[in-house]
């Protein structure tokens, strides 16, 4: 159940018209990280993926009261054991320093001890959030503070109320969609960053206004912001089939590369989630990347001779259609040069750097100039296996 459970997000993620929905969704799963390892339950997964999508660009304010009810993640932090008689930490401590404050920023141990005492009582019968009234621990508790008779909303509102919320919030997300470079980001990232905060918290943790103000920024389509970004396992796959129209191919086996990738959905390495950026790029994963491009564009696995493939064909002409209409009209060196300069531009996002177009240009020529679907292909492939490729 749960490998299918991973068959259909992925297949999801692939086909949807709705593709930010999607990437959200995705963010939130890193995130909110919940593994099925520590679960051991598919439907819960499930729902917790559907719940993810359904306030993907909704509120952040919504996500953190629904998690603290969500039944995997009470399991996968043990609260269904937090109790008034022994009161267990983790959610309230991973609440506070990995979903919504980051580590260390704005809490003590003390705010942990308290707010674990407000969730007590928060439990789940199979499907369902259940509050068990004779675990909570009805005394009053001081967080961040403030004291009083609080419960667990009571603890997600007070962390709201905080102004580093809404700036770990964007930071992150920051990351996922504009720059991953390592490091404390430069001044001009910062305030930005900031600006979305303030944009966040104006909005009472509405997501879609400060996405809007993301999206439509000059900064995201800064030059220092383009090809930032190292695809996740997951992009990668999604991207590469969505953008070149390539067969899926096999799901199964599309699940498993993002697995030797370092991204196996529903099972996210830690609480932490994946560390993404360049803990994505290893001698091993490299090779995989590389594998996978050639996969979808041929259907030949890497360990598989050419008459091996699934048969499926990969029509990659329609990528240069509007530039066939010139073809009579020039040479077919000139022609050439134009097909391999716009497909690195397409492949790679950017404007390509003379070498590159340098370098396929020797293999056309190997081939004198003809542009066939098999050129195109091998065309792809060699760009795939570019270090640029792996970039957004």
């Amino acid at each position: 159940q749960m490998r299918r459970l991973q068959l259909w997000w992925l297949e999801r993620m692939i086909e949807t018209p709705r593709p930010l929905e999607e990437k959200l969704t995705l963010f939130w799963h890193g995130h909110f990280a919940t593994s099925y390892r520590s679960v051991e339950d598919s439907y819960n997964l499930f729902l917790q993926n559907q719940f993810f999508r359904a306030n993907a660009a909704g509120s952040f304010a919504n996500l953190v009261y629904g998690i603290i009810r969500d039944p995997a993640m009470l399991a996968y932090l043990n609260n269904n054991q937090n109790n008034r008689a022994k009161p267990n930490e983790n959610l309230a401590r991973e609440l506070m320093e990995l979903f919504t404050l980051g580590e260390g920023h704005g809490y003590t141990e003390s705010d942990i001890k308290n707010g674990a005492r407000a969730l007590t009582g928060f439990t789940f019968d199979d499907n369902d959030f259940v509050f068990n009234k004779n675990n909570h621990d009805p005394d009053d508790k001081t967080i961040f503070g403030q004291s009083g008779n609080f419960d667990g909303t009571d603890f997600c509102r007070l962390i709201l109320s905080k102004t580093i919320c809404s700036e770990y919030l964007c930071l992150k997300l920051y990351r996922f969609f504009v720059n991953d470079l390592p490091g404390t980001p430069p001044k001009v990232a910062q305030d930005f960053i900031l600006a979305l905060a303030h944009e966040l918290r104006e909005s009472n943790y509405a997501l879609r206004p400060m996405l809007k103000k993301l999206f439509t920024s000059e900064h995201f389509y800064n030059e220092d912001n383009t090809s930032s970004l190292i695809k996740s396992p997951v992009q990668i796959v999604v991207q590469t089939i969505r953008s070149l129209l390539t067969p899926v191919r096999s799901l199964d086996a599309l699940v498993s590369a993002c697995d030797y990738m370092g991204q196996n959905i529903f099972f996210p390495p830690s609480v932490k989630g994946w560390d993404g950026g360049r803990a994505w790029i290893n001698t091993s994963t490299l090779f995989v990347r590389q594998n996978l491009a050639v996969f979808l564009l041929t259907g030949r696995r890497p360990d598989q001779y050419e008459w091996q493939s699934d048969g499926k064909a990969y029509d990659a002409s329609h990528l240069i259609a509007h530039l066939q209409s010139t073809a009579a009209s020039q040479s077919q060196q000139d022609y050439a040069t134009n097909v391999v300069t716009y497909l690195l531009r397409f492949a790679l996002g950017a404007e390509p750097h003379h070498d590159r177009i340098a370098e396929l240009m020797q293999y056309v020529e190997s081939q004198k100039f003809q542009i066939d679907n098999d050129t195109l292909v091998a065309l792809l492939a060699l760009i795939a296996a570019m270090p640029e490729f792996q970039l957004c």
